[in-house]
């Protein structure tokens, strides 16, 4: 019977260490959003907190433009070509609809 109980408590401790360790590497995930260019930075916003930095562009995938949506994952910034191209897309509704109630 303690064996069965102690299985349980491991399974328990297994469970939650699986579950604490996915929500620090979720945290480990940064989003920026580009808002700009200024000479050899990007000035980002960073989407979890709403700051903005300067990222060099060195650091930068080449592909990355204005409005271009970044992660910072294992110590490198990826550009999240999919999250951009919906981020677009929103906007571009919103500026649709916002010039179809003015006419």
């Amino acid at each position: 019977m303690d064996l069965e109980i102690n299985n349980n408590k491991n399974i328990n401790n297994i469970d939650n260490f699986s579950n604490e360790l996915r929500k620090h590497l979720e945290k480990t995930v940064t989003t920026f959003s580009i808002d700009r260019f200024e000479g050899n930075f990007a000035v980002c916003e960073n989407l979890n907190t709403g700051e903005f930095v300067n990222i060099p562009k060195e650091e930068l995938p080449s592909n990355c433009e204005e409005g271009s949506i970044l992660k910072y994952e294992n110590n490198k910034f990826i550009l999240d070509v999919k999250e951009t191209n919906a981020k677009r897309e929103e906007i571009k509704n919103l500026v649709d609809n916002l010039f179809k109630r003015k006419k």
